[in-house]
C-alpha cells in the first residue's frame, strides 16, 4: 500500500441506541484495530418506528458530516461486521476509484438487490438494495438526502437507493449484518431466526455468478 492511502482516514459514524450496549460493545471491537476510520458513535433517534428513527440518524448525520466539510462518510449500523475479504486497500482504492467515476453511494455489502450491473470485478451497480449496515456516502448525495421528507412507510434502504441512480456495492462484500436475534427496525428478523444470514448467502450467491461472467468475457 502506498504512503498516501495508508495515511487515509474516513469519518465513520456509527448509529448505536444507548441501551444497546451489547451491539456498541461489538461494533466497538470491529473497528478498534483498523486504521481506515475516524469513528464516532452516533446516539440513534429514538421513534415508536424504527424505520423513521434509522432515517432520522442519518439525517443527524449527515447535518455533522456538512459542518464538518467531509466529502465522503462512513455511516454504520451497530450490528455490521467485516467480512473476511474486508482490508483497508481494498476498500479505499474501491472508494477512490467509484468517486472517479461518479458514484453517490458505495455499500460494503447487502442483503437484497434487485438488478446489477457489473463495471469492474469488485463493483456493481445495482438498484434497489436493502441494508445500510455500512454505506459509504459522498457529499453530492447528502442534500438530497436533507430534501427528502420521510413517510411512515418508507423504508430508509430503499429511499436511499431511490434517491440517486449513481449506486454500487463491492463484491466481494466486506460487509454483512450480525444476527443478534432481533433487529430494532425491521420486525420480520425478530419471527425468522436466521433470515440475515440467508439473505446475504443469497444475494453473495448472485453476485459470484455475475462477478465469474464479468471475469470470463469482459477481462
Amino acid at each position: 500500500m502506498n504512503e498516501e492511502l495508508e495515511n487515509l482516514v474516513i469519518p465513520t459514524y456509527v448509529i448505536n441506541l444507548k441501551e444497546r450496549s451489547e451491539r456498541r460493545a461489538h461494533i466497538l471491537k470491529e473497528f478498534v484495530k483498523e486504521t481506515a476510520f475516524d469513528v464516532k458513535v452516533i446516539e440513534a433517534c429514538k421513534h415508536e418506528i424504527g424505520a423513521i428513527g434509522l432515517w432520522q440518524s442519518m439525517i443527524k448525520i449527515i447535518h455533522i458530516a456538512m459542518q464538518n466539510d467531509d466529502d465522503v462518510i462512513i455511516i454504520c449500523e451497530d450490528d455490521h461486521e467485516f467480512t473476511e475479504y474486508y482490508n483497508k486497500e481494498y476498500l479505499l482504492n474501491n472508494v477512490i476509484a467509484a468517486h472517479e467515476q461518479g458514484v453517490e453511494i458505495l455499500s460494503g455489502g447487502v442483503g437484497h438487490f434487485g438488478y446489477a450491473v457489473p463495471l469492474t470485478a469488485n463493483r456493481y451497480w445495482i438498484n434497489p438494495f436493502q441494508s445500510t449496515q455500512f454505506i459509504v456516502l459522498y457529499k453530492s448525495v447528502f442534500p438530497k438526502m436533507l430534501a427528502y421528507e420521510f413517510k411512515k412507510d418508507d423504508v430508509a434502504d430503499l429511499v436511499l437507493a431511490g434517491l440517486t441512480s449513481h449506486k454500487m456495492v463491492l463484491y466481494p462484500f466486506i460487509s454483512r449484518q450480525k444476527d443478534f436475534g432481533y433487529s430494532d427496525i425491521t420486525t420480520v428478523h425478530n419471527a425468522q431466526p436466521g433470515l440475515v444470514q440467508k439473505m446475504f448467502a443469497r444475494t453473495e450467491e448472485r453476485l459470484e455468478k455475475l462477478q465469474q461472467a464479468y471475469v470470463k468475457y469482459f477481462t
